[in-house]
C-alpha cells in the first residue's frame, strides 16, 4: 500500500510541475493559423523574437540613451514578442474563426481581460489580456480588429507594466498603440 501512495504522490507531484511549466508556457500565443492571410493583404506584420534573440538584440541598444536603455532593460527580462498583423483593402478577408481562435486562447486560465474597447460606429475592436502569476505580470495579449485590419501583439514574460509603454515602436508594435491599461477607456 506504502509503494502504491508513493507513486501516486509522484505522480501529483510530477503532474503539478508540468502544470506549472505549462502556464509559464502558456502566455505564448498560438498564431501561425494567421499566416493563411499574408497572400491577399496589402500590409502584413510577423515579428517572431524569442528571449535568446532579445538577448542579442538588447546589446546593439545605447544602455547612454534613456528611451534605448529602459527598452535594454524590458528586453533583458522578457521570453518573447510575438506580433502578427493584416490590413486589407476591403471588408471580409478574415473569419469570425481567425479572430476567435485567437480570443479562445486569451479566454483560458490564466488570462484576464483587462480593457475591452467596441465601436459599434466604425466596427474597431480592442481588447487587452494579462495573464498573471504569483502576483506579477506573465504576458500581454492585444487583440485588435476592424473589418479590414486583423493584429495581435503577444509580449512574453515577467513584465513592470509602468515600462511597457517603452515598446511602442519597437518588434512591430505601432508607436501609437495606447498600453495604458487603465485609462478611461476601460470596458468590462
Amino acid at each position: 500500500m506504502k509503494s502504491f501512495a508513493l507513486k501516486l504522490a509522484g505522480i501529483a507531484l510530477l503532474t503539478a510541475l508540468m502544470t506549472a511549466a505549462a502556464f509559464a508556457q502558456g502566455a505564448r500565443l498560438q498564431m501561425d493559423h494567421l499566416d493563411r492571410l499574408f497572400p491577399n493583404a496589402v500590409e502584413t506584420i510577423d515579428v517572431r523574437i524569442d528571449g535568446s534573440l532579445l538577448q542579442i538584440a538588447s546589446k546593439f541598444l545605447d544602455k547612454n540613451r534613456a528611451n534605448e536603455a529602459q527598452v535594454r532593460e524590458i528586453m533583458n527580462v522578457l521570453k518573447g514578442v510575438y506580433v502578427k498583423g493584416v490590413e486589407f483593402d476591403k471588408d471580409g478577408q478574415f473569419t469570425e474563426q481567425d479572430v476567435e481562435s485567437v480570443r479562445q486562447q486569451l479566454n483560458a486560465p490564466g488570462w484576464s481581460r483587462v480593457v475591452g474597447v467596441r465601436s459599434k460606429r466604425e466596427g474597431e475592436n480592442v481588447e487587452v489580456f494579462l495573464m498573471l502569476g504569483n502576483g506579477v505580470i506573465e504576458g500581454v495579449g492585444v487583440l485588435v480588429t476592424d473589418p479590414k485590419q486583423l493584429m495581435v501583439v503577444n509580449v512574453v514574460g515577467p513584465i513592470d507594466p509602468e515600462k511597457i509603454s517603452e515598446l511602442r515602436g519597437s518588434f512591430g508594435i505601432p508607436k501609437d498603440f495606447d498600453f495604458d491599461f487603465s485609462n478611461s477607456r476601460r470596458r468590462n
